[in-house]
């Protein structure tokens, strides 16, 4: 079942993104190694570091996360810092001018571009700072791009930039609220500190078919999560943000029921506090889209069975059949399993609880998740962040809630994370 498959995997701070053959992933004679990588493709250019002309230097990119549509030709990468130098990123990573990449699969495929830019189709900029999460709207013509940041700063996110997939040119930007009547000024200071909460500072973003369309975006700066109406929003309309669902902690990842009708935000940190979050938010779209304020129709704890501990829930995913939602946990090292019904009725949820261990016996720190097409496993990053090439890539059986395989060096600090199937070029 698993053949056929590839996962990318962002790299990070290695600046590049891991194809991993599922298949070779699951053999248990890979398990814990590198043997499953079919290559590791760079996804930004070479840029002039001295200002001589003439391009020495791989820019550092820092890809977070990957969109591809449904047509599996190219695959699209967030770089969040872009064309900068990695000496820059390491410096202060936040605030830079993003770049989104277009990957060609079949070269990305190909193991003779391993380490090359020979994949790269195109570099997209988004003109804003601090790109995070990437999405496609339900017809793949564009790809709706979170601006996390404020040029040189770490707050100071307001917008969802919106990229026609056809000329990969900008060509609307979705202005989300900024508390203050908008005559706020980014925080100067990293985060976490008491003066963000002013802008929204967007994460990770999802989009639902249901009705009009919606987008949402997962608000690490003012702890909620926005609702877009898009098709107002690809009309130019600068109210097309319709409400705001109030969370637990700023949240990073969302997911969209198969249904379309539900949203699980995973509530990672507060920007302001720095308290990390223990729950994930089950969100019902159509009351979430009239401003109710019982949108939030369940507030899951993860990862502990103790309320006062934090599990610094990373990214959430749903199983195919709408039944259950998997969170990864950061902090506990953990991975949950939760029964929608059972959320919904107000009843403990949480039906299964995953230590993920690493070969070498470090914490696993999963972060991005993903589902396999054939609904069978989850695809989950992780690894302490010690140097390139120590994260990994967890395989993770949902029906048995057991380890399955584990890739090596697929990144460092890798993020988020897509699955394809063979592209036929």
């Amino acid at each position: 079942m698993a053949a056929g498959y590839h996962i990318l995997v962002s790299g990070r701070w290695d600046n590049n993104v891991a194809v991993v053959d599922l298949q070779r992933a699951l053999d248990p004679a890979n398990d814990g190694t590198p043997n499953a990588i079919v290559s590791r493709v760079r996804v930004t250019p070479d840029i002039d570091s001295d200002g001589d002309g003439v391009a020495d230097t791989p820019a550092s990119g820092q890809p977070v996360s990957i969109a591809i549509p449904r047509t599996g030709q190219y695959a699209y990468v967030v770089n969040h810092s872009g064309r900068v130098t990695p000496a820059a990123a390491a410096a202060f990573q936040h605030g830079h001018p993003g770049v989104v990449t277009v990957l060609d699969l079949v070269a990305a495929l190909d193991p003779a571009n391993n380490g090359t830019t020979a994949a790269m189709a195109d570099l997209i900029p988004t003109g804003m700072a601090g790109p995070v999460g990437i999405a496609m709207t339900p017809d793949d013509k564009y790809i709706l791009v979170t601006s996390a940041e404020a040029a040189e700063r770490e707050d100071g996110g307001q917008e969802v930039t919106v990229i026609d997939a056809a000329t990969r040119t900008v060509v609307r930007r979705i202005p989300l609220a900024v508390r203050g009547n908008g005559s706020a000024e980014p925080s100067p200071h990293a985060g976490p500190h008491p003066t963000f909460g002013n802008f929204p500072d967007p994460n990770g973003i999802a989009v639902s078919p249901l009705g009009p369309g919606y987008a949402f975006t997962a608000n690490g700066g003012t702890d909620d999560v926005s609702v877009i109406d898009l098709k107002r929003a690809l009309a130019g309309d600068p109210k097309a943000e319709v409400a705001r669902v109030p969370v637990e902690a700023g949240p990073f990842g969302l997911a969209v029921s198969p249904d379309g009708r539900l949203l699980a935000a995973a509530n990672r940190e507060s920007a302001q506090t720095g308290v990390e979050g223990r729950t994930i938010s089950i969100i019902d779209i159509e009351r979430a889209a009239k401003g109710a304020a019982d949108a939030e129709r369940a507030r899951v704890q993860v990862g502990t069975d103790d309320p006062k501990v934090a599990t610094r829930p990373f990214a959430v995913a749903f199983t195919h059949d709408g039944k259950h939602v998997l969170a990864t946990c950061f902090r506990s090292n953990t991975v949950s399993l939760v029964n929608i019904e059972k959320a919904l009725a107000g009843q403990p949820a949480e039906v299964a609880r995953l230590a993920l261990e690493t070969p070498n016996g470090g914490p696993s720190r999963p972060r991005g998740v993903v589902m396999t097409p054939d609904g069978r496993y989850a695809a989950i990053t992780g690894g302490a962040k010690t140097g390139s090439g120590s994260s990994l890539l967890f395989l993770v059986n949902v029906q048995t809630m057991a380890l399955a395989g584990r890739v090596t060096a697929v990144g460092n600090e890798s993020y988020l994370l897509d699955i394809l199937q063979n592209p036929r070029g």
